[in-house]
């Protein structure tokens, strides 16, 4: 019996795992080095914000396009807004990312594709609120990214990252 649910446990996780791959809902990411936004303070008492290198994950089939902006907020670990209205933004990318596919000797291959990297990183007033709050763990920030397909398609898609101190 303990044979049988281990295996059956085996498979599932199995599963799991080829339901990411061949089953994801969402072809594209945006993924973070380090993987949380964050900040660390100097010698003086400043705050200084730790930058982020970014690269957009694109899914195997996913055609290319450009990461074109993305808008934020940044929420507490209730889920309500960090110092509302003025944590809400957005900004402008314009930053190309390959197709899921490569050619090679005419033969056409899915894998899986990242773009280059470019920066992306924290709000610097949301940093002293958070260092003010005593550094909670689970606030974080909430950003749905927007990207033009070669194929002319408008995609866009919602990723949350948290925020942590210090972040070295």
């Amino acid at each position: 019996m303990r044979k049988m649910a281990f295996i059956f446990g085996a498979l599932m996780v199995f599963l799991a795992g080829c339901g990411q791959v061949f089953f994801n809902p969402e072809p594209y990411r945006v993924r973070l080095d380090p993987p949380q936004l964050g900040y660390e303070v100097d010698d003086q008492g400043r705050i200084v914000v730790v930058g982020n290198n970014a690269v957009v994950e694109v899914a195997p089939g996913a055609p290319e396009g450009v990461l074109e902006r993305y808008e934020y907020v940044y929420l507490d670990d209730s889920g309500n807004e960090i110092l509302p209205g003025a944590s809400l933004g957005s900004g402008s990318v314009g930053f190309p990312f390959p197709p899921g596919r490569e050619e090679v000797d005419g033969q056409v291959r899915y894998r899986w594709n990242r773009s280059e990297p470019f920066r992306f990183s924290l709000d610097g007033s949301v940093a002293a609120e958070h260092l003010s709050q005593g550094a909670p763990l689970n606030w974080r920030a909430r950003v749905t990214w927007y990207a033009r397909l070669t194929n002319g398609e408008e995609r866009s898609w919602t990723q949350e990252y948290q925020i942590k101190f210090p972040l070295k």
